[in-house]
């Protein structure tokens, strides 16, 4: 769409009507204005700006010869294109902004301002110096050589300002580019480069998360093989205490008086009625067993003492501390009374012994209290 001339229609006559009726164009065969655009007619030889609202009689409107829209916006956007030389085989592109306003429509009209873009470039190439800018600096020196572009068109806009009939336009700014094709090659390289950087980055986070995971796997173990360390320690601190314990409460009740080394021995837990019994009747063996060699020492002892003694009296009479007859009948006291007698005296009726039971005789070994005192 050109600026500020947005189009321009030519305008057919009127076609006559009846002898009474007025004339009149129609006003749906005209362009419609927005509220930034006026219509100028071509009149009689001279261009008349069109009111906002047209009834379609007016003497320009029915015997204009053409209607022009123009764009009235103020400050409106206008950016042209120039090259200028590098110092390769590419030229750069300069793209200069202004702004551009219409003052006057019908001036715009009457000089054929049909598009601006076309005054502007003619403009700015009629400064011959930005031409001269870009020889010194490479493809790649686009940003350096803005700096000073810039700063020429800006002081060659100031110093020579723009003419257009019947309108405005203001410098505004500039771009300097690289040609499309160095654009384009460009714009693939950084693509590239960043694709390949962002892979490098998940790599480099991949294995980061790797051995963070190595990492966070090891002081798991450690931990895990820690705890059931610690676990087995207390384990067998509390088998240990359990086991004291046992041993204690056992001790006690074996040092709690005579005997119960003897119950302690009948009474194991998980016995038989049969195997309780057999516990008990060799505990009497055992018990017979030891009043039987109990009466046998002592009627062995019984017979040493008598024996000391008569030896003794037999050493005093031979010594003559005793006259022979004295000796002779405290002698044939001693020999008269056997100790076997009194030993025979002492015991009561006749019991026969059961076979002393021992370890491995019953279902379970023998529980002796020198054991269970150990």
């Amino acid at each position: 769409m050109s600026y500020p001339v947005i189009s321009q229609i030519p305008l057919d006559p009127v076609a006559k009507q009846g002898f009474l009726s007025k004339p009149r164009r129609p006003i749906s065969s005209l362009p419609r204005q927005l509220p930034h655009q006026r219509l100028v007619f071509e009149y009689d030889g001279t261009f008349v700006l069109g009111d906002r609202r047209l009834r379609g009689d007016e003497p320009h409107v029915l015997h204009g010869s053409s209607v022009s829209v123009v764009d009235v916006a103020k400050d409106h956007p206008v950016t042209i294109h120039v090259s200028i030389n590098s110092s390769g085989a590419h030229d750069f592109t300069v793209a200069v902004q202004f702004r551009c306003t219409v003052d006057e429509p019908i001036e715009v009209v009457r000089a054929g301002l049909t598009d601006v873009t076309e005054h502007l470039v003619t403009y700015i190439r009629a400064y011959h110096k930005l031409f001269e800018l870009g020889r010194s600096h490479g493809l790649h020196e686009a940003h350096e050589l803005w700096t000073i572009v810039h700063a020429q068109v800006k002081a060659y806009t100031t110093l020579v300002p723009c003419v257009l009939p019947g309108m405005s336009a203001e410098f505004t700014g500039l771009d300097v580019y690289a040609p499309d094709e160095i654009a384009h090659g460009r714009r693939r390289y950084e693509t590239s480069l960043h694709n390949i950087q962002g892979d490098h980055g998940l790599r480099d986070a991949k294995r980061k998360l790797d051995r963070d995971f190595e990492l966070d796997e090891q002081d798991y173990l450690h931990a895990k093989g820690h705890g059931a360390n610690d676990f087995t320690r207390q384990e067998a601190a509390l088998d240990r205490a359990q086991q004291i314990n046992e041993a204690t409460k056992v001790r006690d009740f074996l040092n709690s008086g005579p005997g119960a080394a003897d119950g302690l021995y009948a009474t194991v837990h998980g016995l038989s009625d049969q195997q309780v019994a057999d516990r008990y009747a060799a505990l009497g063996d055992r018990e017979y067993s030891s009043i039987q060699r109990g009466i046998q020492q002592e009627h062995e002892l019984q017979v040493v003492q008598a024996r000391a003694r008569a030896d003794v009296v037999r050493a005093a009479i031979a010594q003559g501390l005793f006259n022979e007859t004295t000796g002779k009948e405290l002698l044939a006291s001693f020999d008269d009374v056997e100790p076997e007698a009194e030993v025979k005296d002492l015991e009561g009726p006749t019991y026969e012994a059961r076979a002393e039971v021992t370890a491995g005789d019953t279902d379970d070994d023998f529980f002796m209290e020198e054991d269970v005192r150990g």
